[in-house]
């Protein structure tokens, strides 16, 4: 199709993605922890698209950001393709967004890391607040704030 077949702003962009798409694309496929998965949601446009980041997982936990995708849970466009692997429908590939893999990176540390710190530090956190249980307590509530966090946080819809 070429460039005088193609009218409207909306139709434009369209085509400007499809024309960007390389159609090489890697199914999200996860076995027994180990494989690819996305996590993150950046940079929604008002079509219920937004932008996520595909990682490299060990049990499940990202390691390494493979690229970001531009995806929807439903097809709004009909050049989008399915990724069977994740359930859901890419627009475009781009490369790692890396202010949404060091958010990742934060999210993971911050749920994870008052959890290893009670682990390791114990003793020294229950002298420290004089009662174990509230020490405990701490510990959770900081897992729990930031696993809460980016549904707290995220556009209401």
């Amino acid at each position: 199709m070429n460039s005088a077949d193609r009218s409207g702003v909306a139709q434009d962009h369209i085509y400007s993605v499809w024309d960007n798409l390389s159609g090489d694309y890697r199914v999200s496929l996860v076995i027994h922890g180990i494989g690819t998965m996305v996590y993150g949601e950046r940079d929604y446009w008002p079509d219920g698209s937004f932008v996520t980041t595909e990682w490299f997982v060990l049990a499940w936990i990202p390691i390494i950001p493979i690229c970001s995708k531009r995806i929807s849970y439903r097809q709004d466009n009909p050049y989008a393709n399915f990724d069977a692997g994740g359930g859901y429908y890419v627009y475009e590939t781009l490369g790692v967004d890396r202010r949404q893999a060091l958010f990742v990176y934060l999210w993971f540390w911050g749920v994870f890391g008052p959890l290893v710190i009670w682990v390791n530090f114990q003793d020294i956190m229950s002298k420290m607040i004089g009662d174990e249980n509230w020490a405990a307590g701490l510990c959770l509530a900081l897992t729990g704030v930031t696993f809460a966090a980016p549904t707290l946080l995220a556009p209401m819809g």
